[in-house]
């Protein structure tokens, strides 16, 4: 008879060791709770971006990519080395050479085109309302939404003179960009809705300028958008600015305000980011109470506005944060995580001039940086001798 040794027959557990995330991973779970829409489309860069970002809770969207943030650091500090006092004193950054290290592999045309990505959403529901209030907010929506959609890293390459980009979205929406201008940098577009339902056209002459440790960034230009029933909108665009340049949290935010202009309906609305901002004294003292990317605005009569009481001529109040959601009196018609984006696809025949033809743009995607700033100074060489012929016939530089 033989006897089992005591406790041989007893299944010997596991002990399950818990896995430590690092620092990436832990900020991917984060931002999938927000930005859920990023496990399904991959493809989608300027949502991809969001993998380096959290929101600050000062306010605007902080950059987490230590090591990419670092390399960039260094890399500005060797620019600053090297023009010196134009630097500091603000000159304009479009009209200084950088190295190629500070870009991302892509146009400043696709970027662009991905800021447009809830046109499917907002403007087919404005150009399906009778009413010229409700197709106001959805017109505010279409352009608000779209700008956590521009925050980036790096910098796209500036596009080359002549330079155009298309691309589509699946309801038919096509989308049309061209370098219109070298100096100053103007990038034109155009957007056309399926079976012309409406029209989005305009241009913006782009500028940054270096201030200590952040970056602004202008977009001053022409915005309109025109439906088939004769009603046109016009707006402007707020400042980018970009704070830790050298030192201490990169973070990107929204300044200054937004003006959208209805004649036909006699509306107006306006958007103030930042509305509590205390300005640069108090902020040495006090902290708002407000994060700063939070908004504040009003929608109006502009036959009334001379009145300046926006209790009496505001026929809605319009609150939210550009890195959240947007409500109009109350009603939330803008949540980040809950109406998506669409990414735009390329489209399968375009120009010899498109965007995806440069080597500069390839050569970076394969990390050969050597081989890129080649192509860039190439590129750009190309564009000073085009601009040449431009003058010289007397075309439009």
């Amino acid at each position: 008879m033989s006897i089992k040794a005591k406790g041989t027959n007893k299944k010997t557990k596991k002990v399950k060791k818990k896995k430590h995330l690092n620092e990436k991973q832990i900020l991917r779970l984060e931002l999938l709770k927000i930005y859920p829409y990023l496990k399904r489309d991959k493809s989608f860069h300027a949502l991809r971006q969001f993998l380096k970002a959290r929101i600050h809770k000062s306010g605007g969207i902080q950059l987490l990519n230590s090591k990419e943030v670092k390399q960039q650091r260094v890399w500005c500090w060797q620019v600053i080395k090297q023009i010196g006092k134009d630097f500091v004193e603000g000159k304009d950054l479009t009209k200084i050479a950088l190295p190629v290290r500070l870009f991302e592999p892509r146009s400043f045309l696709e970027r662009l085109a991905e800021g447009f990505a809830y046109a499917p959403l907002y403007l087919e529901r404005a150009h399906r309302e009778t009413d010229p209030i409700e197709r106001m907010k959805n017109v505010v929506c279409f352009m608000f939404a779209g700008l956590h959609l521009s925050i980036t890293n790096s910098k796209p390459f500036n596009p080359i003179l002549g330079e155009t980009y298309q691309c589509y979205f699946q309801n038919g929406t096509q989308v049309f960009c061209e370098q219109t201008s070298h100096h100053p940098p103007v990038s034109s577009f155009q957007l056309l809705g399926p079976n012309n339902k409406y029209m989005y056209c305009g241009y913006g002459n782009w500028s940054a300028s270096f201030r200590g440790n952040s970056i602004h960034v202008s977009q001053k230009g022409k915005y309109q958008l025109d439906f088939d029933d004769g009603t046109k909108y016009t707006w402007d665009n707020p400042t980018v600015r970009i704070t830790g340049i050298l030192i201490k949290d990169r973070i990107t935010n929204y300044d200054g305000l937004i003006n959208f202009i209805d004649k036909k309906n006699d509306l107006g609305c306006v958007i103030y980011f930042n509305p509590d901002a205390l300005g640069f004294l108090k902020s040495l003292i006090f902290s708002s109470n407000t994060p700063s990317h939070c908004v504040r605005g009003y929608i109006f009569n502009l036959s009334k506005v001379k009145k300046k009481n926006w209790k009496e001529i505001s026929l809605c109040s319009i609150k939210g944060a550009w890195v959240r959601n947007l409500s109009f009196d109350g009603k939330v018609y803008w949540q980040i995580d809950r109406n998506l984006p669409e990414r735009p696809h390329p489209s399968k025949i375009f120009l010899p001039s498109d965007s995806r033809y440069r080597k500069d743009r390839r050569y970076l995607a394969k990390l050969q940086w050597k081989q890129a700033a080649e192509m860039k100074i190439e590129g750009e060489e190309k564009q000073r001798y085009d601009r040449k012929l431009r003058a010289l016939h007397d075309f439009k530089k």
